[in-house]
């Protein structure tokens, strides 16, 4: 027996749903067939549901939820990924049966954004955002605009683009399809606007116009960006004929994914508030506005360099650094080159001292907190997904953590499910584990 072919049966043995997570290499090599095979199951079986797609740089998959809720999608267990083999599965999974169907639709480089779109052939798109994620592929917005606009581009007179008002990038997309147009937002001149946008109770509420008389929506999430899902997830509702104030009522119990700004009450009086499952540049500005807003009697922040960041990496942190100075009591950065954080902070008048620097390892960042910690104060945790920053909330829950990796690409939704998260030593040095991960 080789040693893969040893390493494969010792997965398989010792990690529940190996093979699902550990080959995904293996899995991804077949995106191409199970797309095409995809896209003549739609053609063939669902001419009659309604298919809508998701695409975007931020807050697809919050959205996502949003729309399923508000459109009362059945639960199709869908794979929380969304591009090549796992966006084909999820086509697959879709019922005829079904009067709609949502789609998160993502991408891992450029380029097949115009294949997606002949195989899911939607009915109606929303385009969330455009941002720098991914900046190394999409080395500009304009670039990041160009590969998403694919989805829309083909869209039919009889079809619909529903578009963020409020990114320029997405807005020129109206310019780029012969679909009908529906744009939606917070400023002025969308077709659909939140007015009056306030906290309430953990989350947020407002009145939502343009879709008949003015109502009241109120949701489990905070921050603007989380209305724009709300918008989007209602507007779609209207266009497609469902009863508006069924789906307000069920978007109302949609509580926000773990790791995407989702609020945690510890034991001890402390408020989590954990943003850590990407941190491109727009989503860490978006996370620090939202979280500033917040009530606490202390805030603190704990920080990781930005992703991919649209610039010099010393000017991003810098920039990041004086915005947490306005509001923060203290701060602590984990990783490499972060003092143009600190830096940035004290411009803002931030004492130096209230600025840790404790290096790449979450254990010493954690002593830092628990030290520093005291009933009433918020703490907002932000991070690159490779960072696995889910397990210093999970840490201060009291849960059992024997991870110790520094980097992470296994494709789990969140920590909390990964079967690595209290694994065996001998289970990281496996071949199909460690292509994934980094001591």
């Amino acid at each position: 027996m080789s040693s893969r072919t040893g390493d494969l049966v010792r997965l398989v043995r010792d990690v529940p749903g190996a093979p699902r997570i550990f080959l995904r290499q293996e899995y991804d090599r077949f995106g191409g067939r199970l797309l095409a095979l995809a896209g003549r199951y739609r053609r063939r079986w669902l001419g009659r549901t309604r298919l809508i797609a998701v695409v975007g740089s931020l807050g697809k998959t919050t959205t996502t939820r949003m729309l399923r809720a508000a459109l009362a999608c059945p639960d199709r267990g869908f794979s929380y990924s969304n591009y090549g083999a796992s966006l084909a599965e999820n086509l697959l999974r879709v019922r005829p049966r079904d009067a709609h169907a949502v789609l998160e639709v993502g991408l891992s480089g450029p380029g097949p954004m115009g294949t997606y779109a002949r195989r899911i052939q939607p009915d109606l798109v929303v385009v969330t955002s455009i941002a720098s994620d991914h900046h190394r592929s999409f080395p500009t917005l304009l670039d990041t605009r160009a590969e998403k606009v694919k989805m829309i581009r083909g869209l039919g007179p009889d079809r619909v683009a529903l578009l963020n008002g409020d990114d320029p990038n997405v807005r020129w997309m109206a310019s780029q399809t012969r679909a009908r147009v529906v744009t939606f937002g917070l400023a002025p001149g969308n077709d659909v606007r939140a007015t009056g946008l306030r906290p309430r109770d953990g989350g947020s509420e407002f009145e939502v116009c343009g879709l008949g008389e003015p109502r009241t929506v109120r949701t489990l999430l905070f921050g603007d960006h989380n209305a724009h899902a709300a918008l989007a997830a209602l507007t779609a509702a209207s266009i497609e004929g469902v009863d508006l104030g069924g789906a307000i009522a069920r978007i109302a119990d949609v509580a926000p994914e773990a790791s995407r700004l989702e609020t945690l009450a510890l034991a001890n009086g402390v408020t989590l508030v954990d943003d850590s499952y990407k941190a491109s540049l727009e989503s860490v500005f978006a996370a620090l506005d939202a979280f500033a807003g917040l009530c606490a009697t202390r805030k603190l922040v704990v920080l990781g360099p930005v992703e991919d960041p649209p610039g010099p990496a010393g000017d991003v942190h810098r920039e990041v650094g004086r915005r947490i100075g306005r509001f923060a009591d203290l701060v602590v950065c984990i990783g490499e080159r972060m003092t143009a954080v600190r830096a940035g902070a004290v411009e803002s008048g931030l004492l130096h001292g209230a600025v840790h620097l404790v290096g790449p390892r979450l254990e010493d960042a954690l002593v830092v907190l628990r030290a520093a910690l005291r009933p009433g104060d918020a703490v907002l945790i932000k991070g690159r997904g490779p960072q696995r920053f889910r397990r210093i909330v999970l840490h201060l829950q009291d849960r059992p953590v024997g991870c110790r990796v520094s980097q992470c690409k296994v494709k789990v939704p969140s920590c909390d499910v990964c079967p690595l998260l209290d694994a065996p030593p001998h289970v990281f040095r496996n071949h199909f584990v460690a292509r994934s991960v980094r001591a």
